[in-house]
Parts: C-alpha cells; sequence; structure tokens
C-alpha cells in the first residue's frame, strides 16, 4: 500500500527502470544465448560461459553498421 519512495517520483522511476533493464540482461543471456543450455561439469567452465555470454552482450550494445565491408567483399566475390 505504501511504498518507499512513492510510486510517483523520480527515485522510483529511476529503479523500475535499473529493475526491468536488468531484466532484461537476464532475459538475453539465459534465453537468447541459451545460457542454460551447456552442458557443464565445474562451475569454471560454467562462469567462462558466462564471461564470452557477457562480451557478446556488449558488443551488440555497440551500434555496429549490419553491412559490413567484409560482408560486402563476400556478397561481392560469391
Amino acid at each position: 500500500m505504501f511504498n518507499i519512495p512513492p510510486r510517483d517520483s523520480k527515485q522510483w522511476k529511476y529503479e523500475y527502470n535499473a529493475r526491468t533493464s536488468a531484466e532484461r540482461s537476464n532475459k538475453r543471456e539465459k534465453i537468447d544465448f541459451l545460457l542454460e543450455n551447456g552442458r557443464h561439469r565445474s562451475t569454471k567452465m560454467w562462469y567462462c560461459r558466462l564471461y564470452h555470454i557477457m562480451m557478446l552482450q556488449h558488443l551488440d550494445a555497440w551500434d555496429l553498421p549490419f553491412e559490413s565491408t567484409l560482408r560486402k567483399l563476400i556478397q561481392k566475390v560469391s
């Protein structure tokens, strides 16, 4: 009934946006990059897989052009 901070405040919007951002990141790791499909026996390999997925997320966040020069070169040759 009573929230701290109040729902109509800027602090509430900031916290809500942070929560939804974390949920989107978790969805991207678990569903899109199939984090839980790895069949690893050790936690070290699990963390290596998670680290690589996080690097891929970081690369996806960059605004890379869809048409790269390498892709254009490959399409031109074929």
